[in-house]
C-alpha cells in the first residue's frame, strides 16, 4: 500500500490515513481505559476466513483483496482479544482505516466518459464546434483528449476521505454525515467537469498559449482546492455541538471478574489469534517456493479452416502487456480478410507479472500524444469451440489504420472477459492441481465504414481458430476459446 501511495498521486492521501486513525483512537483514550476486556471467541473463525481471503489474494497477486483483508484483520483481532465493545467504541476509526486501501481504478473509464460528455456538451453550448471520437475531440484551435488524469479520480478519493473525517467531527447524526459526504462527492465530480471545460476554453481563447501543458494541472488543482474549501465552509454553518463522551451501555458491560482468573482466557485468545494470523503467510511462502523456476512457453498457433499464416502484419499495433512470460504474435488471412492475434502468456501471478493487471491494456494508459488511441470500448458475444463467451471490444485509431480489437482472458481452457472470473479460475486451477498457465488474448482486424463487417470477420476467425488457440496454450486442452 505504501508503494502505491508513493508512486500514484491518486492515492497519495493514504499517508494521512494511519496518523488520522491513531489520532481518532487517542482522543478516545479515556473512554477506552474504562472499557471491560472480554475476548470474543466467535471472532476467531471470522479472522480465519478473512485470513483465507488474504491468502487467495496472495496466490493471485490481487492486491485489492490482500489489502482489504489486511485492514479487516485489525478490528476482528481486537474483537477476538479485547471484545466487541472495543470495536463498537472504535467503529468509525476502523472504518476510516479502509481509506488506506488503494481501490477504485475500475471507476476511471466511467469518470472519463462523464468528463468527456460534459466537456463536449459545454463547448457546444459555448458556441465552439466540436468533433468527437470517443475520448478524443477536435475544436478549431486544436485537438484534445480525456486521459486517465482527467477523470478526477484523484480529487474524488481525497474528497471522500477528508469529507468523511470532517463529517464525523462536525455532525452527530448519521443522516447528516452521509448527506454531507454525498454532497461533497457530487460537487467534486461536477467541479472536475467544470475544470476540464475551463482548461479547454482557456486553451481555445488564448490560442493554446496557456493551460495546454503542465500549467493546466496547476490551474485545475487550485480551482478544485477552492471549491472544496467552500464546501467545507458551508458544512461548518450547520455544524452540531460536540457529542457527549461515549459511555458503555448495558450490552457493553460485564460482571466484575477476578483479574487472576481472567488472564487465562485473554492469553488463550491472543495466542489463537496470532496463530491464525501467522498460519496463512507461512503457507503462502511455501507455495511461492514450490512455484519458483517453472518455465512457461507457447507453441505457434496452427492454421485451420482455411486461415493461412501471413508474413505481413495487419498494422504496426501491439497491446501493452506487463511482463508476460511468453508472447506470440501472428497474422492470418482467409479470402480478402486479415486478422492479427497477439497472445501474452502468464504463469502463476506475481506482483510484477499477472494476467489481470490493470497495466495490461490495448493502448498506453496515458500520454499527451499517444501513437494509438482507444476511441471506443464495449463488449460482444463470441462463439468458438462450441462455447459462447463475452469479449471486450475496442476501436483503435493509429497513424494510418483504424482497427477493431477483441480481447479476453484464457484460464484453464475457459475464456472470459471478466477479470474477477479469471482470478477465480486461477484459484480453482491451483486448488485442483491443474495447469496455472493463462493468457491475455487479443485479435484485431481493419475496421471499414461499416463496423459490422470487422465484427463479422473477428467472429468467423474466433469460431474457426479457437481450437488451435487453445491447443497452442495448453496441448492437453480439448479446444474451446
Amino acid at each position: 500500500m505504501v508503494a502505491t501511495w508513493s508512486s500514484s498521486e491518486t492515492y497519495s492521501h493514504g499517508f494521512l490515513i494511519a496518523p488520522a486513525f491513531l489520532w481518532l483512537v487517542w482522543v478516545r483514550r479515556h473512554e477506552l481505559a474504562r472499557l471491560p476486556i472480554e475476548p470474543c471467541w466467535w471472532a476467531l473463525p471470522v479472522l480465519a476466513v478473512i485470513s483465507l481471503l488474504w491468502l487467495a489474494g496472495q496466490w493471485t497477486s490481487l492486491a485489492l483483496a490482500t489489502q482489504f483483508a489486511l485492514v479487516a484483520m485489525l478490528p476482528v483481532t481486537v474483537a477476538a482479544i479485547l471484545g466487541l465493545v472495543w470495536v463498537r467504541a472504535l467503529l468509525f476509526p476502523f472504518a476510516f482505516l479502509f481509506f488506506a486501501v488503494p481501490f477504485g481504478d475500475s471507476w476511471v473509464p466511467t469518470l472519463m466518459d462523464w468528463t468527456a460528455d460534459f466537456t463536449v456538451a459545454a463547448l457546444r453550448l459555448s458556441g465552439v464546434p466540436v468533433y468527437r471520437d470517443g475520448l478524443h475531440f477536435a475544436i478549431p484551435s486544436g485537438n484534445w483528449s480525456v486521459v486517465d488524469s482527467c477523470s478526477g479520480i484523484r480529487y474524488l478519493f481525497a474528497c471522500l476521505a477528508v469529507s468523511s473525517l470532517y463529517a464525523w467531527m462536525i455532525f452527530r447524526g448519521a443522516t447528516k454525515r452521509l448527506l454531507f459526504i454525498g454532497c461533497a462527492l457530487a460537487i467534486a465530480v461536477v467541479a472536475n467537469w467544470v475544470r476540464a471545460y475551463a482548461i479547454v476554453m482557456l486553451g481555445h481563447i488564448s490560442d493554446n498559449q496557456i493551460a495546454t501543458g503542465a500549467d493546466h494541472l496547476v490551474y485545475g488543482g487550485l480551482f478544485f482546492g477552492l471549491i472544496m474549501a467552500l464546501v467545507f465552509a458551508l458544512g461548518a454553518v450547520w455544524r452540531e455541538d460536540a457529542a457527549p463522551p461515549w459511555k458503555p451501555g448495558p450490552q457493553d458491560t460485564v460482571p466484575a471478574r477476578d483479574p487472576a482468573r481472567d488472564t487465562g482466557p485473554r492469553f488463550a485468545a491472543m495466542v489463537l489469534a496470532v496463530a491464525v494470523l501467522l498460519g496463512w503467510p507461512s503457507l503462502s511462502i511455501v507455495s511461492a517456493q514450490d512455484a519458483a523456476g517453472r518455465a512457461v512457453s507457447m507453441d505457434p498457433i496452427r492454421p485451420r479452416a482455411g486461415w493461412q499464416p501471413l508474413a505481413e502484419a495487419v498494422a504496426d499495433w501491439q497491446p501493452k502487456l506487463n511482463n508476460p512470460a511468453a508472447v506470440v504474435s501472428q497474422t492470418f488471412g482467409k479470402d480478402a480478410y486479415k486478422v492479427g492475434i497477439h497472445v501474452g502468456v502468464f504463469h502463476r501471478s506475481t506482483p510484477d507479472s499477472k494476467l489481470t493487471s490493470a497495466l495490461n491494456r490495448l493502448v498506453e494508459a496515458d500520454g499527451l500524444n499517444p501513437r494509438w488511441k482507444l476511441v471506443r470500448q464495449g463488449t460482444a458475444r463470441a462463439h468458438g469451440g462450441g462455447e459462447v463467451a463475452d469479449v471486450r471490444t475496442g476501436v483503435l485509431i493509429g497513424p494510418k489504420s483504424r482497427l477493431l480489437a477483441w480481447q479476453w482472458y484464457w484460464v484453464d481452457g475457459t475464456a472470459t472477459a471478466s477479470p474477477a472470473r479469471a482470478v477465480l479460475l486461477q484459484m480453482l486451477a491451483r486448488l485442483r492441481g491443474r495447469s496455472e498457465t493463462s493468457a491475455w488474448v487479443s485479435v484485431h482486424t481493419p475496421e471499414s465504414e461499416d463496423p459490422s463487417v470487422a465484427a463479422g470477420v473477428l467472429q468467423i476467425f474466433v469460431a474457426d481458430m479457437s481450437e488451435s488457440i487453445g491447443s497452442a496454450l495448453w496441448p492437453r486442452s480439448a479446444g474451446g476459446m
